[in-house]
């Protein structure tokens, strides 16, 4: 009994890895590293990193959210069958093909999903159980709302350079991320009995765990503020996304059995109007990265350069470097020459006071501090 227990869970767990949803993220989270890549490239000749840690640098988080998640559809009951997993896996493709990240929210793909499998004609056996999907997607919003605010922390953005509708260049950042979380849930079986105090929604059939893989996708570009600031608040309106789910799912008690349809149309559309806020609410206000009458505009700074080293963020501005007033990128320079093994910026915060930042140069960055800037004069961006 024991043997046969260990051995229907060990097949859940490796039912992750022959999913085609797992390798569908995987190819995902590539094609976002590579476009990335490419855009970068072709605004400022250079890249912020490499496609391998759109994989490498997303695995950890996805699965600390899995866990979390784990816990949640196994207490709670969530129970999807084979039929509905790939009902899901097909929503997926189509949202990243027609959207990529903007699209790959589990609000969209749970939530198309479960409408699909109940108004599909002929979809019967593709049906579940609404409530504790939608608990599933409250609790997926409420996550998806904390990785988003943690983003915020890491400040690893992607620069931009952008011709505005007057014809100038101006600056922005922009933030693609795809995580692939992998979640345990129940489905038809003999391997666990239910009933008791277990699970919290009641199930009459007996039931085996599967660990499915899920994805989260996030795409948010701002030009009128720092998007560290704007992630903060992103966040926190996603989550407060998923709380209103839950609140609405513990009022389906009290209400009709068919009320599950506004609740799932509510996340669906609760997330595109968040969606659109961001987008809107953030071109409202006057351009962020613009060039100034004094000083350089950072825009970027490359991982590992002497500029990270000093601490020096996007959107603040470089003022001198060894005591000399910089405005173009060829006084920049200029002055960094004047002692090829040291750099001494003074720089202008994003508050308007100013620091001063020092660091060792060696011999393949006598040239350059790492750092990308936006500059009027030129037809692209450049690293100085």
């Amino acid at each position: 009994m024991m043997d046969n227990w260990f051995a229907d869970l060990w097949m859940g767990i490796g039912s992750f890895f022959i999913h085609p949803l797992t390798y569908i993220g995987i190819l995902a989270m590539l094609w976002v590293g590579y476009r990335r890549v490419n855009r970068e490239r072709t605004m400022f000749h250079t890249a912020l990193g490499n496609i391998r840690d759109e994989i490498f640098h997303r695995l950890l988080p996805g699965v600390l959210a899995g866990l979390i998640l784990s816990v949640v559809a196994v207490a709670v009951g969530v129970v999807l069958n084979l039929a509905f997993s790939l009902l899901l896996t097909v929503v997926y493709l189509l949202l990243i093909i027609i959207g990529g990240a903007r699209f790959a929210s589990p609000a969209y793909a749970l939530g198309l999903a479960l409408i699909l499998s109940h108004l599909w004609p002929g979809g019967g056996e593709m049906a579940v159980d609404p409530l504790p999907v939608l608990l599933l997607i409250a609790a997926f919003l409420m996550v998806e709302g904390l990785l988003v605010r943690l983003q915020a922390k890491r400040q690893s953005f992607s620069p931009l350079r952008l011709l505005s509708k007057r014809g100038k260049w101006i600056g922005g950042q922009r933030l693609d991320r795809m995580w692939l979380v992998p979640v345990c849930v129940l489905v038809p079986g003999d391997t666990f009995a239910t009933g008791g105090w277990w699970p919290f929604m009641p199930i009459s059939d007996d039931v085996s765990i599967l660990l499915l893989p899920f994805l989260v996708g996030f795409q948010q570009s701002v030009v009128g503020q720092r998007l560290v600031r704007k992630l903060q608040g992103v966040g926190t309106r996603v989550f407060g996304l998923g709380v209103l789910v839950v609140a609405f799912v513990v009022a389906l008690f009290f209400l009709p059995e068919w009320m599950w349809l506004p609740a799932v149309l509510m996340a669906i559309l609760g997330r595109c109007l968040l969606q659109i806020y961001e987008y809107s609410s953030d071109r409202k206000k006057p351009f962020y990265f613009i060039p100034r009458d004094e000083g350089l505009v950072i825009l970027g700074i490359l991982p590992g350069s002497p500029a990270e080293k000093m601490n020096l963020m996007p959107g603040e501005t470089i003022m001198k470097v060894h005591g000399e007033p910089v405005n173009t990128e060829w006084d920049f320079y200029q002055r960094l020459q004047l002692n090829p093994a040291y750099g001494r910026v003074e720089v202008m915060d994003h508050n308007g006071e100013r620091r001063v930042e020092k660091a060792a140069l060696y011999d393949d960055q006598h040239h350059e501090l790492g750092v990308l800037f936006l500059h009027q004069n030129e037809t692209h961006g450049r690293t100085g």
